[in-house]
């Protein structure tokens, strides 16, 4: 089918975590993978994979004989900057990746905030991708109106009418 080309460089830059590799791949054959209809998902399921094989990979290289197996958030901050040869990371942007992959089943265990940590689970801390459950949010509208009536103030006339006059 000839698609070496094409496939087997993400797949290789995906199991090593190197985020900057893949991202390159990606956008060297975008015009393939837009004829394909996939490049939405390659960018953006792709990229939360090669995060999980990048936090994965950093654990087995840290790997000791702590009690309870974790990583720091400057651990990560340095193995994200590294793995995309860039120095845009933070702490909060880590953390908030970190909290991305915990929810979506991809990493087991917790942040704890307040020591800016990732305490992984002592069994299977990363299940195999094929056994993590794909979630679509679903959101209550009504719910969602009622929420923002209660706890938000209202718009200020002055700024309600600038937006009307966009309009």
């Amino acid at each position: 089918y000839n698609l070496h080309n094409q496939y087997w460089p993400l797949i290789q830059a995906l199991k090593k975590g190197d985020i900057a590799s893949y991202l390159h791949h990606l956008y060297v054959y975008i015009d393939y993978f837009k004829g394909k209809y996939n490049v939405l998902l390659l960018r953006d399921r792709g990229i939360v994979l090669a995060w999980r094989c990048l936090v994965r990979r950093l654990y087995t290289i840290r790997k000791s004989t702590q009690a309870t197996p974790f990583l720091t958030f400057n651990e990560c901050v340095k193995a994200f900057n590294f793995a995309e040869r860039t120095n845009r990371f933070t702490i909060p942007e880590i953390e908030c990746m970190l909290v991305s992959l915990v929810s979506q089943g991809y990493i087991r265990g917790y942040l704890h905030h307040q020591k800016q940590r990732l305490v992984l689970s002592k069994v299977n801390p990363f299940p195999p991708i094929s056994k993590v459950r794909l979630y679509r949010e679903k959101y209550n509208e009504s719910l969602m109106t009622e929420y923002m009536e209660k706890e938000y103030p209202p718009i200020p006339e002055e700024i309600q009418m600038l937006i009307e006059q966009e309009e």
